[in-house]
């Protein structure tokens, strides 16, 4: 074999490696643009709704200027691994799907502890939401975040919080309110809506500076036609 065709072989399969390289770039492009697609073809039109089960815990930090208690509370937030066919969420949580972190959020009480009702409701702005995307959420857009604690409905005495010996007293929680996107970033960027919970606060009676509880909640949110107008 002469240097010319050793040179015209040399390039011809030179030709086939780029075309091939190209082809399985095309591929892989292909693949991945069909893989986001269906990962958008799954997404919810808005409002976007979103069910995060929350820890919290936190401690008394002080008293408001009318005297109301301040508790400072925060936690993580996880997505469900799954909901029964029934409707029912499992408890099971599941470290690896964590997607936010509540922080700083500052809840304040009125009333007295063995009202029948308590009332309590997050001073606004310092209930943040930091979502792994980078999404932030802070009440309360306007529609202040509200919630009661039942208890006349008694302890939640099937609960495993539930230590009477030790003074833990789970008492359902329920209510609502607003929440605004203040990062600019992630699937909520701009964003505003509400959160709902319907879990329970565990009052320590030996140590009422302590508070802890769960709630699975709910939060619902859309772009608004107007941001400049939401507080």
């Amino acid at each position: 074999m002469d240097i010319t065709t050793r040179g015209n072989n040399m390039r011809s399969s030179i030709i086939k490696t780029g075309l091939l390289g190209l082809l399985l770039s095309l591929a892989f492009v292909g693949a991945q643009a069909l893989a986001d697609n269906k990962h958008k073809q799954k997404r919810q039109v808005e409002p976007v709704e979103l069910l995060v089960d929350f820890k919290i815990a936190g401690n008394f930090t002080g008293m408001t200027p009318v005297g109301e208690a301040i508790y400072t509370i925060g936690g993580p937030g996880y997505a469900p691994k799954k909901i029964f066919k029934s409707g029912e969420i499992p408890d099971k949580i599941q470290l690896e799907r964590q997607v936010t972190v509540l922080q700083g959020a500052q809840i304040t009480f009125s009333g007295a502890p063995t009202d029948p009702v308590v009332r309590f409701s997050c001073l606004p702005g310092s209930c943040r939401m930091t979502f792994n995307d980078g999404s932030v959420l802070v009440s309360d857009a306007g529609v202040a975040l509200e919630g009661r604690a039942v208890n006349f409905w008694g302890p939640v005495v099937n609960s495993p919080n539930f230590d009477p010996v030790n003074g833990i007293i789970p008492i359902r929680i329920l209510g609502c309110g607003g929440l605004k996107e203040v990062a600019g970033k992630g699937r909520l960027a701009g964003m505003v809506g509400s959160i709902c919970f319907n879990g329970l606060l565990n009052f320590n009676q030996f140590d009422q500076a302590v508070l802890t509880g769960s709630s699975k909640c709910t939060l619902t949110l859309h772009t608004p036609a107007n941001p400049g107008d939401i507080p």
